[in-house]
């Protein structure tokens, strides 16, 4: 008799259906019902009495939902589990929610990455787990497991098999690539990435503009310039989401002797002109995502988009979850 069951949002259910059947853990089926009204229903297909549950949400913006939506089938969801007695819930979150929104900017304003972490919380969940949170102080928020992931293995799995990048130091290769960190805030983590794919690396010092949102107003390269004339520009970062930044390190890393630039995100945001600079912007060759979000519908508009899955590791992390393995071996960063 199965002890646990993976159960999904209608957010992501590509994810949840590849890991189920990875996991081998079956899936429960849901039913998320809308209103004329915009309210939300939320039911189950079977009895969870005392099951380990696995509850896969991954709220995003699409044409017919906001962020918000899913947030709140993942609430209701939460709530529905709890209702009909079940055993531990564990909530899988690739992507968070308002992760960006992590401090206080001024005087009067919300924490909202600790708000959504007290709702998720307060609903009921034992334990998150989640991959390259924004900020690593999220973790803090919850007063529960908070498990943060990172896709450093798969992002180098990738590069190797479809870029021929070496595991061993290639003198080659290495005039060839540079890593290139967008902001100060990305710098542990391409300094990680750069160690491991045994490649140099470079950091561009940003100013925002936070009268506007999502806009970069200057942006400065630091790091010595022969580590990028005539090579491709890897930008690593956790999160594309209207691509503005991309664009404008993109062009500064260019007017710097840069050959192209290639993009490796493990969150593919991709709202509102993201698609179309991607389009539109000739030197920048390749975009690389993770599956943590929906990429099918926007694969189909951008042939430069190419993804790489999380499921493999995913699969694991619930695996040993769910016989009370370690998940101490599986972090990677």
């Amino acid at each position: 008799m199965n002890n646990c069951y993976i159960l999904s949002t209608t957010s992501h259910y590509d994810l949840a259906k590849n890991l189920s059947q990875q996991s081998k853990i079956p899936m429960l089926e849901t039913k998320i019902d809308y209103f004329a009204n915009t309210e939300l229903r939320a039911s189950i297909s079977g009895s969870v009495r005392g099951k380990n549950l696995f509850i896969i949400t991954s709220p995003h913006n699409n044409s017919d939902k906001s962020i918000n939506d899913y947030i709140m089938e993942t609430y209701l969801l939460i709530r529905t589990c709890k209702r009909s007695d079940s055993g531990t819930i564990t909530l899988i979150c690739p992507c968070y929610p308002y992760a960006r929104q992590d401090k206080k900017d001024n005087s009067r304003t919300c924490i909202s990455a600790k708000d959504i972490a007290d709702l998720f919380t307060n609903a009921g969940i034992d334990r998150i787990v989640s991959f390259d949170l924004h900020s690593a102080q999220i973790q803090g928020f919850f007063n529960i497991p908070c498990d943060n992931f990172y896709c450093i293995n798969m992002i180098h799995k990738y590069l190797v098999d479809q870029h021929n990048i070496n595991q061993e130091f290639d003198k080659e290769l290495d005039t060839k690539f540079v890593i290139v960190a967008p902001d100060e805030g990305a710098l542990k983590r391409v300094q990680v990435y750069a160690n491991k794919f045994k490649m140099p690396f470079m950091v561009v010092s940003k100013e925002r503009d936070y009268s506007e949102v999502n806009k970069v107003d200057k942006a400065v390269l630091i790091g010595d310039k022969k580590y990028l004339e005539g090579r491709t520009a890897i930008i690593i970062d956790d999160m594309l989401d209207t691509g503005g930044t991309v664009i404008k390190v993109g062009e500064l890393l260019m007017s710097k002797g840069a050959k192209d630039v290639m993009v490796i995100v493990t969150h593919g945001i991709l709202s509102g002109p993201a698609i179309d600079r991607i389009n539109n912007t000739e030197y920048l060759k390749e975009v690389v995502v993770s599956d943590s979000l929906p990429q099918h519908e926007k694969q189909k508009k951008c042939i430069k988009l190419k993804t790489f899955s999380i499921v493999p590791m995913l699969s694991e992390v619930i695996n040993r979850l769910n016989k009370g393995g370690s998940l101490s071996e599986i972090f990677n960063f």
